[in-house]
């Protein structure tokens, strides 16, 4: 008997691997192509691919792979032409067989079907020998998400994938912002919202001109006013000042979602009838989108367009929403009005401009300048369009809510639209925890929710007509 080392075990592997009859065969589908039954014995065996036995699943396209004329394997996938993605479905290889050698380059046979340029994704299991996060790392595929033992890839840019990020941080009508990805994205867009504010002069752009509001009467949370140098695009200082002084800070990952959600396939125009802070603005423009806001302060105007000014067609126009129509119509409609008596929005002369709904004396005042301004935007929306609105209930002197979620409810179902999603935005709860301590004793729960309001003008039946598809998740 001869021993050899593994060097030697090595180029005889090798050897084989050359001296073995390798075929790639690109069927149609799966089901017509004389394979059916060898895909689905050999998906059942794989066991993580055990869905390509299903004939729902092999109706698509598939590499198959044939090792000295056998029958050693198979990928299927699909080219989805609407949504313009290529995607990698099902692989598996027989268990006598499996090479990563070979399975490498049926993945490539599979890159070479694609003549649409169309971004490929897979998503892999982190425990699969073969169809796992390192082998097709090693051909090119990039990780745009690592979720539950799988990491979803996509063979071209983080870009390209950027609605998926959204949808698997959007799963359900319970949208967490404090969780990983949502928090990265939110990073991305701070940083973006910060550079523009640097270069065009404007301190704190993610809190311009906000700085002066207040919010209850203990000022529970913190605002961080920041001081940044930068010399040969590097930063030098960077200094910041914690103010007991909170103001609240439109989140941008939120406005991302609901433009690229709710924005029709041929839309272009974005109106936000009860403007503040500057992050629909930029995420607006940012992509493309005209975007109009109507804004009751000067200094918040003035803020928001010196940070946008970069984009074609963002701008807030100083007006009182409630006597104020936009010459044109609209694709979609967003706004996160305020809530009542939460905060104190001041302009340069240190006072509440006159009309700023929060000075109102009572709430009735201040539901119905809204609901006001509501129907002047509505009648500036186009049909089988959608109405977002980012409320939050507050509480009257007694302590009791004033409902101002169920009255949104009512008034726009009144103007014939339909209550299309409720949805629930969660917060960070480190501020709401510091705020029970005070609250629990008179059994008021501290919020750390918003809702977000999803009105929909029109016939439903025709949404996933007029808008993009989301592809596969």
């Amino acid at each position: 008997m001869v021993n050899l080392n593994p060097n030697d075990m090595k180029n005889v592997e090798q050897q084989k691997l050359f001296e073995d009859k390798i075929e790639f065969i690109h069927v149609e589908s799966v089901i017509g192509s004389g394979y059916e039954d060898a895909v689905a014995k050999l998906a059942i065996e794989d066991k993580i691919a055990y869905r390509a036995a299903r004939k729902n699943m092999q109706i698509h396209s598939a590499i198959i792979l044939k090792m000295n004329d056998e029958f050693s394997g198979f990928f299927t996938f699909q080219v989805n032409h609407e949504a313009k993605e290529f995607c990698l479905l099902q692989s598996a290889m027989s268990l006598n067989k499996k090479d990563k050698t070979i399975y490498s380059r049926m993945v490539g046979e599979i890159i070479k079907q694609n003549t649409y340029g169309y971004p490929m994704i897979m998503t892999v299991s982190q425990k699969h020998d073969l169809e796992c996060p390192s082998v097709f790392a090693a051909i090119g595929f990039i990780e745009y998400l690592n979720l539950s033992g799988y990491s979803y890839m996509v063979y071209g840019t983080l870009d390209q994938v950027r609605m998926k990020r959204l949808c698997h941080a959007t799963m359900t009508n319970v949208w967490n912002s404090t969780k990983g990805d949502w928090l990265k994205m939110k990073h991305e867009w701070n940083d973006r919202i910060e550079a523009a504010g640097e270069k065009h002069g404007v301190a704190n752009p993610k809190f311009a001109s906000r700085e002066g509001a207040w919010q209850g009467s203990t000022g529970m949370a913190n605002i961080v006013l920041q001081t940044r140098e930068l010399k040969d695009d590097q930063i030098v200082n960077d200094k910041s000042k914690t103010l007991n002084a909170n103001v609240s800070v439109l989140d941008p990952v939120a406005c991302e979602v609901i433009l690229r959600f709710f924005m029709p396939k041929n839309g272009c125009r974005v109106y936000n009838p009860f403007g503040g802070g500057v992050q629909m603005g930029f995420v607006t423009g940012w992509y493309g989108y005209e975007y109009l806001s109507s804004e009751i302060r000067q200094n918040q105007c003035d803020s928001n367009n010196a940070i946008c000014q970069d984009f074609y067609n963002t701008k807030w126009i100083k007006s009182d929403t409630s006597k104020f129509t936009p010459k044109q119509n609209y694709d979609l409609i967003f706004t996160c009005p305020p809530y009542y008596k939460v905060e104190k929005y001041l302009d340069y002369d240190g006072c509440p401009p006159e009309g700023e709904l929060n000075s109102l004396p009572t709430y009735e005042d201040f539901r119905d300048m809204l609901f006001k301004g509501y129907d002047n935007a509505l009648s500036v929306l186009n049909d089988n369009c959608f109405f977002v609105v980012m409320i939050g209930d507050s509480r009257d002197s007694k302590g009791a809510y004033y409902g101002v979620e169920a009255e949104h409810e009512l008034f726009f179902k009144s103007r014939g639209l339909l209550i299309y999603n409720k949805i629930t935005y969660l917060e960070c709860e480190f501020t709401r925890l510091a705020q029970a301590k005070v609250t629990l004793n008179t059994r008021k729960f501290p919020k750390r929710e918003q809702k977000i309001l999803v009105f929909y003008k029109g016939d439903p039946s025709k949404i996933k007509e007029l808008y993009p598809p989301i592809g596969r998740l």
